[in-house]
């Protein structure tokens, strides 16, 4: 369907779906005004307080062991024994195993594995020492203390399983101090016209005096039966710089028709070069190769135009 098939209200909102999708898909939460204010969205974010890479505000457990290929690592639960750990002589009983050492004189105990109303219950002999518990125990198996409790640990290493306390995205980063940081939106949604240009209405009350205020022009193309969606980034003084200077009286008192800088504008969202270098940087994380992650990031920053919204800018923190 082209654009000219489509009632202006239809595709001006498309065009803020669009870009909100986009901000989304960078960790930033978007919320709609309730009335018109010349602001489309307003968006925030999570983000380091020391090297504003982006904050995980969720819950992230990973491995206490900083030699174990799961530390620094969002685990899930098949990365983990919930094991059973005693507070008074700190022995840690790992229930879920069929194979366990006497507690008393470290001998490998024989099993008898029983199986009670779907529930499954090892039960241990040590023929050394006579000592016997089931995997059911509720008491230290050791010292016989009620005084346990739930001990998750790695798969890998038999390390603590513990919360992330710095949850910076930044993997050479320490710092356990974020901030919230707020961003205004106005979308100007582009249309192909009958002789094929492509433009928007706008004039000037349209635009708040703000550094934290940026304006997105999107836009619909087509080519060779394909649909291509286009998005140019622009802080309020980037906006000026490119429109404003040659025609500010018209924008002033009427609306002004105004076309899209050109693709190769340094506002201009070049989604191909983003999206290989995503994967790359998704590659690198995989294989836990922080240099590259480093390396990765800094490029996706310059490639990124909706980058520009993570500086630091007047009246954050």
């Amino acid at each position: 369907m082209k654009n000219q098939d489509l009632k202006s209200g239809l595709f001006g909102s498309i065009g803020e779906n669009m870009v909100a999708f986009e901000l989304a898909k960078r960790n930033w939460y978007v919320y709609r005004p309730y009335f018109d204010t010349r602001i489309d969205f307003i968006a925030q974010k999570f983000v380091c307080k020391k090297c504003l890479s982006d904050w995980e505000s969720k819950h992230i457990i990973s491995c206490s062991n900083p030699k174990c290929e799961n530390h620094s690592k969002e685990l899930n639960q098949n990365d983990f024994i919930k094991t059973r750990k005693c507070l008074d002589c700190s022995f840690i009983f790992n229930k879920y195993s069929d194979s366990q050492n006497c507690p008393d004189c470290s001998k490998q105990m024989s099993i008898d594995k029983q199986k009670k109303s779907g529930q499954r219950n090892y039960r241990f002999h040590c023929k050394h020492c006579d000592k016997e518990f089931t995997s059911q125990t509720r008491t230290c198996v050791k010292c016989g203390s009620a005084n346990n409790i739930e001990f998750p640990i790695c798969v890998k290493c038999n390390f603590e399983i513990i919360p992330i306390s710095s949850k910076c995205g930044n993997p050479d980063c320490n710092s356990v101090e974020y901030a919230l940081i707020v961003r205004t939106i106005q979308v100007k949604s582009s249309h192909e016209e009958e002789s094929g240009t492509i433009g928007f209405n706008f004039k000037m009350q349209d635009l708040v005096n703000d550094v934290r205020h940026f304006l997105v022009v999107y836009s619909r193309t087509f080519k060779d039966f394909q649909e291509k969606q286009n998005f140019w980034v622009m802080s309020v003084k980037e906006f000026e710089k490119e429109y404003v200077s040659q025609s500010a009286s018209t924008l002033i008192y009427q609306n002004a028709r105004l076309h899209p800088p050109s693709n190769k504008s340094k506002s201009f969202f070049d989604e191909i070069r983003y999206n290989q270098t995503k994967e790359e940087l998704s590659a690198a994380r995989r294989a836990c190769a922080t240099s590259e992650i480093t390396r990765l990031n800094k490029l996706l920053a310059e490639i990124d135009v909706f980058g520009k919204l993570n500086k630091k800018l007047r009246g954050d923190f």
